[in-house]
């Protein structure tokens, strides 16, 4: 963090001289004052959040930074409550510590950066959660530099250690696959999240090790990639069902995404889970709520949060720098699967 010896330094006045400039500009000739304003604003330093932090050397708050624009691939719909299962996890673990939770929004990637280059320089939190790792991620190299503490949820591909909480999506989409196949299919398709996330590298590797292991054949035209949006599971859904020899069995990247797979099923007059079986990823609360109920691989969110809320604080405390822990998501059977003959 910077401090009020620096935007002395960098002004070319005196501690004493900024201190005045802080406590009553009036105080300063206004040259001087200027240069000073140039400084603090350069190095976007916050005299208040410094002060506290010098004064205790802690928050008690964390952070969360999280994208919300019409191009954020997590639904917005009421029913899909990872994000609200995730954050009540993390909830009960910062009340637990007595901390407080500071969330806040970006509407891209270079302007979430530039939120979490905020947070940091004005030392509003003592540890952030990284949410929606990228395959090559730029936050954690940042924050390894700014030696801030903090978590992920997900692994990345760079060449770095850091903490993380993540889910294995690779063995859970393989899972998914050799239960289709054990029902008789032979012809599964699968509906991938976005390039950009590393959980699509996990778990197409998840999905070609699951053919390999049920001795079915890998077809490039069953594989589609999408987003978590139903209307993204709906458009191709409605592809893969106009290839000369569709498939029997859809996987997709979430819920969600199923759900609108499921419309372009019912769209064409087929029949999900007796004519074409539908498979989703995460477990929301509408999947066992719709009909047919959705047959998915059920990340436990909650406790995600909490692990997430535990390893910042090993790593804040100092009692572990380096907590890695990987979850298995559970395969949960409805009614949107069956046997194919």
């Amino acid at each position: 963090m910077t401090t009020i010896r620096e935007i002395a330094t960098s002004a070319g006045v005196s501690i004493g001289t900024v201190s005045n400039y802080l406590n009553d500009p009036k105080l300063v000739a206004p040259e001087t004052r200027k240069k000073i304003e140039a400084k603090i604003r350069e190095a976007n330093y916050h005299p208040k959040a410094a002060a506290r932090s010098l004064k205790s050397r802690q928050t008690k708050r964390v952070g969360l930074v999280r994208i919300i624009s019409p191009e954020d691939y997590r639904s917005t719909d009421p029913g899909d409550n990872a994000f609200l299962e995730l954050l009540a996890g993390i909830n009960s673990m910062v009340a637990e510590n007595g901390y407080d939770l500071l969330i806040s929004a970006a509407k891209n990637e270079a302007e979430e950066l530039k939120t979490y280059a905020r947070l940091v320089g004005t030392g509003q939190v003592d540890g952030l959660v990284v949410m929606g790792i990228g395959r090559t991620d730029p936050r954690l190299p940042f924050l390894q530099e700014k030696k801030i503490p903090f978590v992920a949820y997900g692994r990345a591909e760079q060449d770095t250690n850091y903490p993380y909480v993540d889910v294995d999506g690779a063995a859970g989409i393989a899972k998914a696959v050799k239960y289709l196949s054990d029902l008789g299919h032979r012809r599964i398709a699968y509906i991938t999240p976005p390039q950009s996330l590393m959980c699509t590298q996990q778990r197409l590797e998840g999905y070609w090790r699951g053919l390999a292991e049920n001795q079915l054949q890998p077809e490039d035209a069953y594989v589609l990639e999408g987003a978590f949006s139903q209307r993204s599971g709906q458009t191709l859904a409605h592809k893969l069902l106009d290839l000369p020899e569709p498939p029997t069995a859809i996987l997709t990247a979430s819920d969600v995404c199923a759900l609108g797979a499921i419309r372009a099923i019912h769209d064409r007059g087929l029949v999900v889970g007796k004519q074409i079986s539908v498979v989703g990823f995460d477990d929301i609360s509408l999947a066992g709520m719709v009909h047919p109920s959705l047959t998915t691989l059920s990340q436990p969110f909650r406790r995600i949060g909490f692990e997430l809320m535990q390893s910042l604080f090993s790593v804040i405390s100092g009692e572990n720098a380096m907590p890695q822990t990987i979850l298995s998501p559970e395969l949960v059977v409805r009614q949107s699967t069956g046997k194919w003959n």
